[in-house]
């Protein structure tokens, strides 16, 4: 297989569209020259990569072996290109880095402070995001880093170490909220809760630990995945939530928001960085990673 790399980002822009006419626009060609293109790769494979349907194109299996291939040839080609264009002082690297959201808007960004005061030339793009959101951006090579408080679940990805940070998460509720300073988890269980959705790991670990004392889990008024939602229903109304502490600061300074003492419900996080097993880590995201408090 000597496909070009024209070939590989067309292919998965048909791929990423699900149009060969969306795809053509993206990689500038007309839709006849692309259809020409993915045929021509299919005659070299002896596969069909993509079934004709009328909502699409939709990957075959051969084109779905092909893909994880493609996309890794790809951001090879250009990761090289970048450093040897950084190299003779045409382009700033890139920093692609994702985080849950205490993390990135605490350690990730003072890290990012510290390495743009040091190399001014780089640049650095951050996706926050659920550890669901994360790992699919890691694999999709959205992202060249991740920064997360939970383990990444999947083969293709290794920890680089374990940061020497940790946040707490607690209960946090409006100042003027007539519960009591110190609930039971019994009186909590029968609150309401803005909350994110039942796939995210700090909601599973919050009905856990309900399951745990033996009592229901408390309803969940309004879920989202919006961090200021629910700081700001919280602190607008009689709902609680349950995040990490660096996020809910600046409204315990001001007096708009109150923690509760709830230590069944709090838990420090430890902070791990995580990379593509699969090739090679840009030099601008090894840079960054050396301004991390790391512990290999």
């Amino acid at each position: 297989m000597d496909f070009d790399e024209r070939q590989l980002r067309a292919f998965i822009a048909v791929v990423e569209t699900g149009s060969v006419g969306r795809a053509a626009a993206i990689v500038h060609l007309t839709q006849p020259s692309l259809s020409r293109m993915i045929h021509g790769m299919e005659q070299r494979l002896g596969h069909r990569l993509f079934d004709r349907q009328s909502k699409g194109m939709a990957l075959t299996p051969a084109g779905e072996i092909l893909l994880d291939h493609a996309r890794l040839l790809a951001f090879e080609m250009q990761a090289a290109r970048d450093q040897l264009d950084a190299l003779r002082g045409l382009r700033r690297g890139v920093v692609r880095i994702g985080a849950v959201a205490a993390v990135m808007r605490t350690l990730v960004t003072r890290a990012a402070a510290a390495l743009l005061e040091a190399h001014p030339h780089l640049a650095i793009e951050m996706v926050e995001g659920t550890d669901g959101d994360l790992l699919a951006a890691l694999l999709d090579r959205k992202v060249d880093l991740v920064v997360t408080a939970s383990r990444l679940e999947s083969d293709a990805v290794e920890a680089m170490g374990t940061c020497a940070y940790t946040d707490r998460f607690g209960v946090f509720c409006a100042a003027g909220n007539p519960i009591a300073d110190a609930p039971s988890m019994a009186e909590l269980a029968g609150e309401s809760w803005v909350m994110p959705g039942p796939a995210a790991t700090p909601r599973v670990q919050f009905a856990a630990r309900f399951r745990a004392a033996g009592l229901p889990v408390p309803p969940v008024a309004v879920e989202t995945a919006s961090v200021e939602t629910m700081i700001a229903l919280s602190a607008a109304s009689r709902l609680l939530c349950w995040l990490p502490g660096p996020l809910v600061a600046p409204h315990l300074a001001s007096g708009t928001m109150r923690q509760l003492a709830v230590p069944e419900l709090e838990t420090e996080r430890q902070v791990l960085l995580y990379r593509r097993r699969a090739g090679l880590l840009p030099q601008a995201a090894r840079q960054f990673a050396t301004y991390l408090p790391l512990r290999t």
